[in-house]
């Protein structure tokens, strides 16, 4: 009996014991297959994940993409923890891939176009770099079957790089049409504006004052230092060809002087006929653009025949009461200091009085023999009419005539003004014959 109740007891203890380790198996599976991992990358946590699994998938999807060589990196480090804890959320694989997103960094090697030892462009492969170069040489070819080089020394190398640096044909040639803009300082120097500096460079005042937003425009100091931002080509193709023209050449002109016609009376006495000749330049162009023209042949067509012009150059030369000789009065106004013995000197000429920039005008037709400064005259003009006789036009605020140019009568030659040892707006006129100065007040109406 006693046995009996024994041999009953244990299987009773063996059956709870039995329970009680299925029990705890099963809790233990729970915890254990619950756990999860944390990902970290670069040490920085990211977020708990249900296995490495899910990570490489991630990873892979995030480095596919059609302009990558085959083989890429990942420079990021990848680490897992697991987690001692049940983890009641883990992240799917498209919020996995959106944390990922920012974080990591992939390489590939590729291959780069060095530009004067400086990497620019980055293509997966060799035939790509090679395709990029030929394409910038026909985009700026002028001349087809002339050879194009590059003026920067042009290297391909192997590099690693992020694959966002990595670019197709299009965008590498988009690149090289806009160009680079490059950061410059320059030191302002005496008489400099901004209007001149954008002129001179190429830029627009607005760029120029962009760039430098404290500075005051109006009032610049020599050794001010400014900063300039200019595009500048990345490449510069280079082509060298010969160019054949035919062009017209322009007759000469042969002028004879004679006093048997009033100054400004022109004869031909025998028409010009322009020539024909066969030119041969060296050009050189930079991206599509002439830069230098030289001629290293000329050969003739058909040779010039001359223009022979007959002049006028008589003057009559008579006092007032006894005739006219044909000058008109060079300025509207009254004189006011005449010719002849003054304030211990002597007044080469007359001075009309007149407003500061109005008209001057040439008494008579004539050559221009001097257009400038000169002395104390100031601002000058003297024509010579022929016979000796010579008009002189000084003070003046502005010249438009240059020397060797032919006036006629009543043509503007300048305005009225006080440059060189003047005294208030006026025009000083001199009337010279045969080197002497002349009263100018007989030879006018």
């Amino acid at each position: 009996m006693r046995l009996a109740c024994l041999k009953s007891f244990l299987e009773e203890r063996r059956l709870a014991v039995a329970i009680l380790l299925g029990v705890a198996g099963a809790l233990f599976l729970w915890w254990w297959s619950g756990r999860g991992w944390l990902l970290e990358v670069n040490g920085s946590p990211v977020g708990a994940v249900a296995s490495p699994a899910i990570v490489n998938a991630a990873v892979a999807e995030l480095a596919k993409t059609t302009r990558l060589p085959e083989k890429v990196k990942l420079k990021d480090k990848i680490t897992y923890r697991r987690l001692w804890w049940p983890c009641r959320q883990v992240l799917s694989l498209a919020e996995l891939k959106e944390r990922l997103r920012g974080r990591l960094s992939f390489c590939a090697e590729a291959v780069a176009v060095g530009v004067n030892g400086r990497p620019c462009f980055f293509f997966p492969d060799e035939a790509t770099a090679k395709a990029f170069l030929e394409e910038v040489r026909k985009l700026y070819t002028v001349k087809p079957g002339v050879p194009a080089s590059f003026a920067e020394k042009i290297r391909l190398v192997k590099k690693e790089v992020p694959l966002g640096k990595l670019m197709t044909l299009a965008e590498a040639l988009k690149l090289v049409k806009q160009g680079e803009r490059v950061e410059e300082k320059y030191t302002i120097k005496e008489g400099d504006t901004f209007w001149d500096l954008a002129n001179s460079l190429g830029l627009s005042v607005e760029d120029i004052i962009a760039c430098n937003p404290n500075l005051d425009p109006w009032h610049l100091q020599p050794g001010q230092e400014i900063k300039l931002v200019r595009e500048r080509p990345y490449l510069t193709v280079v082509q060298t060809y010969t160019e054949r023209r035919e062009e017209e050449v322009p007759f000469p002109v042969q002028r004879e002087y004679t006093d048997q016609l009033p100054p400004g009376k022109v004869e031909v006495v025998q028409p010009g006929v322009p020539g024909k000749c066969e030119k041969v330049y060296e050009v050189v162009a930079q991206n599509g653009r002439e830069i230098s023209r030289r001629l290293v042949e000329t050969k003739e067509i058909t040779p010039p025949q001359a223009q022979v012009k007959k002049l006028g150059r008589r003057i009559l030369l008579a006092s007032r009461g006894g005739g006219h000789s044909g000058f008109i009065w060079p300025a509207s106004g009254s004189i006011t200091s005449p010719f002849g013995p003054r304030w211990g000197g002597f007044h080469t000429g007359i001075d009309i009085g007149a407003p500061y920039g109005a008209p001057v005008i040439a008494a008579a037709s004539g050559r221009v023999i001097r257009a400038g400064w000169y002395a104390g005259y100031g601002e000058t003009v003297d024509i010579d009419h022929g016979g000796g006789v010579v008009t002189r036009y000084a003070h003046l605020s502005a010249i438009y005539v240059g020397v060797g140019e032919w006036v006629v009568q009543g043509q503007r030659i300048g305005s009225i003004g006080m440059t060189g040892r003047a005294t208030g707006s006026h025009l000083h006129f001199e009337v010279i014959i045969g080197g002497v100065p002349r009263d100018p007040q007989r030879y006018l109406p």
